[in-house]
Parts: structure tokens; sequence; C-alpha cells
């Protein structure tokens, strides 16, 4: 028998999911983030919310590279309701990004205060529609400040002016990962986008979490940026993806930290 051509993505994670990689930077678990079990284990006031939920799509390659639907993606799932749970483990006033839900999406079931849409340019054309003459070439994050339990924000939460950056434009300029490099995730996000959302809502040592994370894309940006990180992914293969990644990202901060 000759080994597959690609992973096997249809394993179901456990009730509670189960703890893939655990360090004093990074936690990854392979698990349902709609599981109570698995959202009771995220740590309370944690720093960010910072996630790309399926959109209802129901994404599906046309480049021959063999990605498996990915769950939740058919629009069965009230993902804004699904989040709006792991929202209240959040710190007050600290800050949400959320890929492809508006604000007014979003602003209930997460306890968000005000909000604003960035704009993730990708400098390229993707392929969208072809019967139009308009491609997509951008992609729109939800940024929200929390509101949910303001007895719990403290000081430093400062109600959503904790930046490392200084106030910026909307628009983000990122190269997305062409369709030739397009190999681990089918919407994975590049590592320098999710730094420059982690850097402007955090410092160093807070703890992002990612309950959708994929290959774990943001929290590979939050080890390398000094912070911590705490995802969840529902797809096995991609979940051990991940892992190699925060791995391989750990130690180059262990690095950094060492000289």
């Amino acid at each position: 028998m000759t080994a597959p051509d690609t992973l096997a993505l249809d394993l179901v994670p456990p009730p509670g999911g189960q703890i893939l990689h655990q360090t004093d930077r990074a936690t990854v678990i392979w698990g349902d983030c709609r599981d109570p079990a698995v959202i009771t284990q995220v740590p309370d006031d944690y720093d960010l919310l910072c996630t790309d939920p399926p959109y209802g799509m129901g994404w599906q390659s046309s480049h021959g590279k063999n990605f498996q639907p990915i769950e939740g993606d058919d629009g069965s799932v009230d993902w804004p309701a699904v989040l709006g749970q792991w929202a209240r483990k959040l710190r007050c006033y600290r800050h949400v990004y959320v890929f492809g839900y508006a604000g007014d999406q979003l602003a209930e079931p997460l306890g968000l205060g005000p909000t604003a849409e960035i704009v993730w340019d990708k400098t390229m054309l993707g392929m969208g529609n072809l019967s139009v003459p308009w491609g997509p070439a951008h992609e729109t994050i939800t940024f929200g400040v929390s509101t949910l339990n303001p007895r719990h924000g403290g000081k430093a939460a400062r109600k959503g002016a904790l930046t490392a950056r200084m106030r910026q434009g909307s628009v983000v300029r990122v190269l997305r990962p062409n369709s030739s490099r397009v190999r681990r995730h089918p919407t994975e996000k590049p590592v320098p986008l999710m730094a420059q959302l982690i850097e402007s809502s955090t410092v160093r040592g807070d703890l992002v979490v990612d309950p959708c994370a994929g290959v774990c894309s943001t929290g590979v940006a939050a080890v390398l940026e000094g912070r911590r990180a705490f995802c969840v992914e529902y797809e096995r293969g991609y979940a051990e993806l991940g892992v190699d990644r925060i791995r391989a990202a750990e130690k180059i901060a262990d690095l950094i930290d060492a000289t």
C-alpha cells in the first residue's frame, strides 16, 4: 500500500479537545472551538482575540491542491455567536480582530464598543468571479474594543488605548501567498500581516487567542513578537502543521531572548 498524497483531515477531535503542544510561549489544541469544554481551557482575562473564522462561503480548491472542505464553512454555523463565547473571557477594553465579518454582525454577540473596518490590501489580483471585470485584491477585517466585564479591565486597559504602535491608517498592505505558494491551508494568512495586528494591540508577554487557528499563523506571529499564543484548530492535519510552525517560531524566539 502506498502512502496517500494528502493528509487525512477528516478526523473528529475528542470532546474537550487534545493538547498537541504546550509551553510557556504557546498552547495548540486540536479541538472544536464550539465545544464549551474547549472554551473553558482558555485563560480568563486574556489580552487579544484575533481570528479568521470560516465565512460560510463553502470554499473549494480550484487549483488542484486537494484541500478538504473547511469545517463550518457551509453557512450552517453562527460564527459571531461562537466567537461571542470566546469574547466573554477577553479582558475588558482589550481588542478583537475578526476576518470576513462586518462590525454590525459582531458588535452585539461579541460585546464590542467602538469598531472599525481594516482593509487588507493583498497587492495582487485574486481569481474571484471571472464573469465580472473586477477581481478581488483585498479582504476586510473588523477591529473592535471589548466592553464585556468592565470591572475586570484594569487601569492598563485604558478603554482600548493600549497599543504598541501609534494611530495608523485602516489599509494594511501585505502580499498574500500566490496560488503556487498556498500549500499548507487554503486561507492561510501571512505572518507579517498577523504581526502588524498583534503589535498594534498588545505588548510583550500578552496572551493572543485564535480559536480558528488553521496552521497557526496568528500563533507564530505572536511568538515571534514576544507574546504568548493560545490556538485551537478543528482539523487534525492543520493543527499538526501549526504545531511544527509554532515550534520553529519558539526556537527563533529563544535565540532572540538569548542575545
